[in-house]
C-alpha cells in the first residue's frame, strides 16, 4: 500500500474491536481508508489482550508502509485520578513519586507495574493523571515495529478527546462527557482547572443508558458543584440527551465531519482513532 506523506495512520484499541484509520492531516482530516476487527472478550488474563491480537491481525492483513503513528486507548484500559497539588515538588521524578503513591494507595502493588503520565492547569491546581498497564505499552510497540510502524503517541481516549475539543470548552465551571460502548465519564472544571472525576459503566446502547446514568454521575461529585456547562459527546454519534437542572446546560459536541457519512456502527468503531493526534 502506497501512503502519501499528506496521510496517517492511526489506532485504536476498546474491548470489542481493533481499528487502523488512513487519513488525510491537517485541522479537518478526511477518512481515506478504514479496517475494523471485532474481537471477544478476554475470559483470563489482561482485558486488553484480546483487542491487541485483532490489531497485529489488522496490521499484517494491511502492510501499511513506514509511518510514525498514533494508538488511542479505551477508558476500559486506563485509570485516572485527580490528584491534588503538592507544594514543594520541583523535578520530573518528584511528581511522578507522588502520582505512583496516589495510585498505589488505591490499587496496591499492582500499581507499581503501570506507566504514569498527569497533566495540570498550572500553579496550585490538580493534577489529571492516567496510569496504564506497561505491558500493554511494550507489546503494542513491539506489534507497531513488526508492522513496520513506529509508535509515537499512546493516547488515553479521555485526554485525546479533550484536547480534540479543546478550543469549543469556555473556561468555567463546567464538565466534559465521553461516552463509549461499556462506560461513561466526567470530568469537571473550574477556573483552577480539573476539579471533579467520576466514571460508570453503562449497560446497552448508549442513546438509552445514559439519561440514567448521567444524573446519578451527578451525584457523585465530591470536590465541586454541578457543573453549569456539560459539553458531551458519544463515540457512535448518538444524541446526548437528559432531563436538564434549570442551572445545567448540556452543549453536545458534533461527531468529527470525517465520520458523518458512516454507520452508527461504524462511527462508534472510528471515533476513537480519529480523534488521536
Amino acid at each position: 500500500m502506497s501512503l502519501s506523506l499528506h496521510e496517517r495512520i492511526s489506532l485504536s484499541l476498546a474491548p470489542e474491536r481493533a481499528v487502523w484509520l488512513r487519513l488525510s492531516r491537517g485541522l479537518r482530516p478526511r477518512l481515506v481508508e478504514r479496517a475494523v476487527a471485532a474481537c471477544p472478550p478476554a475470559e483470563q488474563g489482561p482485558a486488553w489482550r484480546p483487542a491487541l491480537a485483532a490489531l497485529r491481525d489488522l496490521l499484517q492483513e494491511q502492510r501499511l508502509p513506514p509511518r510514525a503513528t498514533t494508538l488511542v486507548l479505551s477508558n476500559h484500559f486506563v485509570r485516572y485520578q485527580l490528584i491534588p497539588w503538592r507544594e514543594g515538588l520541583d523535578t520530573p521524578e518528584e511528581w511522578q513519586a507522588l502520582v505512583q503513591h496516589a495510585f498505589q494507595q488505591v490499587y496496591g502493588d499492582a500499581a507499581a507495574q503501570w506507566l504514569y503520565r498527569w497533566s495540570g492547569s498550572g500553579y496550585g491546581g490538580p493534577l489529571l493523571a492516567s496510569a496504564i498497564d506497561s505491558e500493554l505499552l511494550q507489546e503494542a510497540a513491539a506489534l507497531a515495529q513488526e508492522a513496520g510502524l513506529r509508535l509515537a503517541s499512546v493516547q488515553p481516549y479521555l485526554m485525546a478527546a479533550c484536547n480534540h475539543w479543546r478550543g469549543q470548552i469556555k473556561v468555567g465551571r463546567g464538565a466534559f462527557l465521553l461516552a463509549e460502548p461499556g462506560r461513561v465519564g466526567l470530568a469537571c472544571f473550574d477556573e483552577r482547572g480539573w476539579s471533579d472525576l467520576v466514571f460508570e459503566p453503562l449497560d446497552g446502547d448508549i442513546a438509552s443508558a445514559l439519561p440514567a446514568v448521567l444524573p446519578r454521575m451527578l451525584l457523585r461529585l465530591q470536590r465541586s458543584p454541578l457543573p453549569l456547562d456539560v459539553y458531551a459527546f458519544a463515540g457512535d454519534g448518538s444524541a446526548v440527551v437528559w432531563p436538564e437542572p434549570q442551572t445545567l446546560r448540556l452543549r453536545p459536541l458534533a461527531l468529527p465531519s470525517a465520520l458523518a457519512a458512516l454507520s452508527t456502527a461504524d462511527r462508534a468503531a472510528c471515533s476513537m482513532a480519529l480523534l488521536g493526534d
